[in-house]
């Protein structure tokens, strides 16, 4: 009996070590044929069985592997952590139990987080759950922050999470509009300085701007539309809701005329980026002039 466990790593581990606990199987055996072999003998109490962790196998080791997987006997469970499966092991699993879990996406991690959260007896605003919805980090380091966010007294604001979880926010995220908001040259060079030095191309920081702009452009005509918008709103603004709800408050304490200047630097400096002239001098004169 093999199945493969495929899918997103953090939640095809999790399904693989509960059934593992309910069959009685230790840890992961190492992925070689002599391994396998000794774990799939009949012992004193019983017939065998394996866990293999195949994330780091190459198709030679897989290859030898698969001859003593295809005998494997009904009764024997075999358990394989497969999340990427190649081609030639997603052609094997096609005649054998193929359990599949999808990384979640949009309202779906969304509720995949309140649900863990409850696990370790924390309750997640609704704030916080679009904040950590938006982080670049695969699972396995959300539940890392979930974990350390339930150590914290409450009340669980959205200022304390973004002090206290370690993962970056996405390159869409406010940082550098906050600084350019707040008229503070000297932040906004530093935080450019900080995402050079971490290898960020320039084009693509100013696409960034750009669309932040945009969002806040579609967010104070929002506010002009109706001031205090509805949830459903947001949707019109066609950004995460962490980021439309950002971009409304933001948006309240800007001018149409400012939004356009905005707007228009930046145009000017992606033509001149593209246009041969160094790119990062190109953002840099329209962060300064967007501080001015």
């Amino acid at each position: 009996m093999v199945i493969a466990f495929t899918g997103d790593p953090f939640l095809a581990r999790e399904a693989l070590r509960k059934e593992a606990e309910l069959l009685g199987l230790p840890g992961f055996t190492e992925p070689t044929p002599e391994a396998l072999a000794q774990a799939l003998a009949p012992g004193l109490f019983g017939g065998g069985g394996a866990a293999l962790d195949l994330r780091e196998v190459g198709e030679a080791e897989w290859k030898a592997l698969k001859p003593l997987l295809e005998e494997v006997p009904e009764g024997v469970p075999v358990l394989l952590l497969d999340p990427r499966p190649s081609p030639s092991r997603a052609a094997f699993y096609r005649n054998r139990e193929r359990r599949d879990f999808p990384t979640p996406k949009g309202k779906d991690l969304l509720r995949y987080l309140e649900n863990r959260a409850k696990r370790l007896g924390l309750r997640l605003p609704s704030g916080v759950a679009q904040y950590l919805a938006s982080l670049e980090g695969d699972l396995e380091a959300l539940e890392r922050e979930l974990e350390k966010l339930s150590l914290l007294s409450p009340p669980l604001t959205l200022e304390r999470v973004e002090r206290v979880v370690a993962l970056r926010p996405p390159l869409t995220g406010f940082d550098l509009v906050r600084a350019v908001l707040k008229k503070d040259p000297k932040e906004a060079l530093l935080r450019l300085k900080r995402l050079k030095e971490e290898g960020e191309e320039p084009l693509r920081l100013l696409g960034a701007l750009s669309w932040q702009f945009s969002l806040l452009a579609r967010a104070f005509f929002l506010l002009k539309e109706d001031p205090r918008p509805k949830e459903e709103d947001l949707a019109r603004l066609e950004a995460h809701p962490y980021a439309a709800q950002k971009a409304l408050e933001a948006a309240r304490g800007l001018g149409e005329g400012a939004l356009g200047e905005a707007l228009d630097t930046l145009i000017e400096a992606e033509k001149r980026a593209k246009g041969g002239k160094d790119p990062w001098l190109a953002l840099e004169a329209a962060v300064l002039r967007l501080c001015g």
